[in-house]
């Protein structure tokens, strides 16, 4: 997508970028907090910001200000959604969290609205648990029943998740399981992704190109499941760069048993469309044409409830 800035935007964001060169790259990135914040109030302007951000599209949006790689830091405390976090500003998503003020606000929107009290919720590839945090968040004021189970195989991530789960007093409402989720299992290395700082845990995958961040486990959420004796599960939000299918693929008794009524997974990818969307139909879940920061919404398809039971019975 091409992002041009006109004299407004432009003439704003000129500011922290002086301050960066005259002041110190505090002065710039606080500066730019503010600029962003502002553009963040629409979902086009996260998006804006993101690209502001994103090394991987600096080439292609020229007429766009850039926020410079030099203002970020390590570990910076926010309050966003109510929450409290500590970022690390090498990350995408958490720059854009930082600089925008929200991160896939249309996501968070949804899960807002479709939750209910005593709701089991699946967030698969959770990294440092902005959706799990904002799911835990929202069953705590509906009540403080049910449980967010956050699926993390990224050792620095997951700290950051459980660190603030602590921070916010949602630890109780939290399950955390250390490992990715697939077809099989066995011990596969997370790689980075080598457009992007070693640090971006947001783009880290199965089979980026990058180098080796971690040997991580993965397990069938299957055999999870079956192991915890887990007999409830309401909504699933999956986002793991690439092996949706795969982590699908391991899921399908728990999906037919327990029909969660909604699944959410990114789709963004248009080569591996075709695979995921025909996984997730011979599941008995259909789309349904809402999507949600590339996140394509499915619903269970109650008509062919007796024929996917009987398909997946003689396994």
């Amino acid at each position: 997508m091409d992002y041009r800035d006109g004299f407004v935007r432009r003439a704003a964001w000129a500011v922290p970028r002086a301050a960066g060169r005259s002041i110190s790259a505090d002065a710039a990135r606080r500066l730019a907090r503010v600029i962003g914040s502002a553009e963040g109030r629409t979902e086009a302007g996260v998006l804006r910001v993101a690209h502001r951000i994103s090394p991987r599209v600096a080439d292609l949006n020229p007429e766009l200000a850039k926020i410079s790689p030099q203002w970020a830091t390590t570990d910076i405390a926010v309050r966003r959604h109510g929450l409290h976090w500590r970022l690390d500003l090498r990350d995408n998503l958490q720059a854009v969290l930082y600089y925008a003020g929200r991160y896939e606000p249309a996501v968070a929107r949804f899960l807002r609205a479709e939750l209910k009290p005593g709701d089991v919720v699946l967030d698969i590839g959770a990294n440092i648990g902005l959706h799990s945090l904002g799911a835990a968040k929202q069953l705590r004021d509906l009540g403080g029943e049910g449980r967010v189970i956050a699926f993390e195989p990224a050792a620095d991530s997951l700290d950051k998740l459980r660190a603030a789960a602590e921070r916010n007093q949602l630890a109780d409402l939290i399950t955390l399981v250390p490992a990715a989720l697939g077809e099989r299992k066995h011990h596969a290395a997370l790689h980075a992704d080598s457009r992007y700082d070693p640090a971006d845990s947001g783009v880290r995958s199965l089979q980026a190109d990058g180098e080796v961040v971690q040997d991580v486990p993965v397990i069938r959420l299957d055999d999870w499941v079956r192991e915890h004796s887990l007999d409830r599960l309401d909504v699933v939000k999956l986002d793991v760069e690439g092996s949706e299918a795969a982590a699908l693929g391991g899921a399908s008794r728990t999906l037919i048993r327990l029909q969660p009524r909604a699944v959410l997974v990114e789709d963004k990818r248009p080569d591996l469309r075709r695979r995921l969307h025909a996984v997730l139909d011979e599941l008995g879940y259909r789309s349904t044409g809402a999507t949600f920061d590339h996140n394509t919404l499915f619903r269970p398809d109650r008509r062919d409830d007796n024929e996917v039971t009987r398909r997946h019975s003689v396994r």
